[in-house]
């Protein structure tokens, strides 16, 4: 049987194993605590990282947007410029604020309603809308507004003639047009600063053909 001290050097002994035990448990809560702290606050780092590359991602989008749109929306309206009529000069064909678009690529033919920029004082340095009659090589006579091209009458039913006008003249005007020379008319005889006025126009003057017309064409 065991003496009274030994049992008491034993008890000592477990009690000795039993709070090394809880120190080691407390140590593992500690380290298990510590490394959940620590997991947590990288988590925290790499999800506040993401987010703020996310909105410099979201940024850089949005400002690509908006330059690829103003280069798209340039880019149109170089090629196909919109225009507001000011005047009178083409009725009844369009009215005063007509407003339409037109495009810098084309060929000049008869019949094309065009924007020109006449160089020096033709167009007094603002855009005229007027109509081409007359093309290189073309011999014009022109008579208060009625054309004959090249000995023939022309058929211009857009051609509108005021009849409450009293200054007819009956003075026919000859123009022979050179190379690269075109002629220009407004479609209201009467009231029309154009080519009968500052003579003929070359490519070059011509901004842009019109292609069609939002509002205020009336033929």
């Amino acid at each position: 049987m065991e003496s009274l001290e030994e049992k008491v050097i034993s008890a000592m002994e477990e009690q000795s194993e039993s709070d090394n035990q809880v120190v080691e448990d407390i140590e593992e809560d500690v380290k298990d605590t510590a490394t959940e702290s620590v997991d947590m606050g990288e988590k925290e780092t790499i999800d506040s990282e993401k987010e703020r590359k996310k909105k410099i991602k979201s940024i850089i989008s949005d400002l690509a947007f908006c330059v690829i749109s103003f280069a798209v929306i340039f880019t149109f309206f170089k090629i196909f410029p919109p225009y507001y009529v000011d005047g009178c000069s083409m009725n009844q064909t369009l009215r005063d604020d007509a407003f339409g678009f037109g495009t810098v690529f084309f060929s000049p033919d008869y019949g094309d309603i065009v924007v020109l920029h006449g160089e020096g004082q033709k167009t007094h340095g603002s855009d005229y809308i007027k109509r081409i009659i007359g093309k290189p090589g073309d011999r014009l006579e022109i008579t208060d507004g009625v054309v004959y091209r090249n000995g023939e009458l022309l058929d211009e039913p857009y051609a509108y003639y005021d009849p409450d006008y009293h200054g007819q003249t009956e003075i026919t005007q000859l123009i022979v047009l050179g190379e690269d020379e075109y002629l220009v008319m407004g479609d209201n005889r009467y009231h029309s600063s154009d080519g009968r006025v500052f003579g003929p126009i070359s490519r070059s003057e011509m901004k842009c053909k019109m292609l069609f017309f939002l509002w205020g064409k009336k033929r």
